[in-house]
């Protein structure tokens, strides 16, 4: 019976095969994997160039708050090196007196029940304004 079938199939021709041979399958999963991999790779490359690019911006924004940082302590040190220079009277003359007497003149206005607080809050609030 099935050489009948195979006879009355097979009389105009061997019938033709449409899937692919396993041959064309394995290429084509072979080249889809090559394909895969290559853009995980790529995909990977641009992760670490931004990686290194965005460590690169802020290394170069510490780089300037450190240069910032330096000129500000190099200044504090020249103001420091001239105020060395000064004898005891210039430099209550110059520093302290000033900001005394703004103390004194807001004690007067104000009027608190405790000057000698309010003078040193002042004089600390007044001397972290000028360090800033």
């Amino acid at each position: 019976m099935f050489e009948s079938m195979r006879i009355y199939v097979e009389r105009f021709g061997r019938p033709y095969n449409y899937l692919k041979s396993m041959q064309q399958l394995n290429d084509e999963r072979e080249q889809y994997l090559v394909q895969e991999e290559k853009d995980a790779n790529e995909a990977k490359d641009q992760e670490e160039e931004s990686k290194r690019q965005s460590e690169e911006v802020k290394r170069q924004s510490l780089e300037k708050k450190s240069i910032a940082r330096l000129g500000s302590i190099a200044s504090h040190m020249k103001e420091l090196e001239q105020a060395d220079e000064l004898n005891m009277r210039q430099y209550a003359m110059k520093y302290i007196i000033p900001l005394l007497t703004e103390g004194m003149i807001d004690v007067w206005k104000v009027g608190p029940l405790d000057p000698v607080d309010y003078l040193a809050e002042y004089i600390f609030k007044k001397s972290g304004e000028q360090a800033a």
